[in-house]
């Protein structure tokens, strides 16, 4: 009787050991838990008509494992655009001004990571249709180049819970 029981306590020991342990196998074998940032395919905006003074330009980036707290968020974003700097890439005629925008996702099971636009004629999926996903921006122009960060602390739904706006360091309320 007493080898019955500890076989079946090790069954169900080993039943909640194995399981746990796969658990840790599914980690994103890609980044490997670490925070990763790159542009997302196919989605860099630079418009402005002709007979207008200014031309936006549009980045939109993918984060893999964000930090949680929003100023380490923001100084990611701010290393990341410091390191990439867009103002290079983008050069304009005519002595236009340039407005910036650099968008930052966080991968979800609606935005993964090897997502691409989709302009099929009977289903689109764009980017602005992922805003939820939209965690962290920074703004600004050659007229302004104090640059403008913006975090957000999101749920899962997209419903902002936390956010912070920073100007270059300064945090406003």
């Amino acid at each position: 009787m007493g080898k019955i029981n500890s076989k079946i306590l090790a069954l169900i020991i080993g039943s909640f050991f194995i399981p746990l342990s796969l658990i840790g196998c599914t980690s994103n074998e890609e980044s490997d838990g670490e925070t990763k940032i790159f542009e997302i395919d196919n989605t860099e905006e630079v418009f402005g008509k002709a007979d207008e003074e200014k031309v936006t330009v549009r980045k939109h980036y993918m984060i893999l494992n964000p930090p949680e707290d929003l100023v380490e968020l923001k100084e990611l974003v701010e290393t990341y655009s410091k390191g990439h700097p867009v103002e290079r890439e983008v050069k304009v005629t005519g002595g236009k001004s340039r407005i910036f925008y650099m968008y930052f996702y966080r991968e979800s099971d609606d935005l993964p990571r090897d997502w691409q636009p989709d302009e099929g004629y009977m289903n689109t999926d764009r980017l602005e249709h992922h805003k939820n996903d939209l965690i962290a921006s920074i703004t600004w122009s050659d007229a302004d180049p104090q640059k403008k960060y913006y975090s957000y602390d999101k749920s899962k739904e997209g419903k902002v819970l936390k956010r912070r706006h920073f100007i270059e360091d300064q945090l406003v309320e």
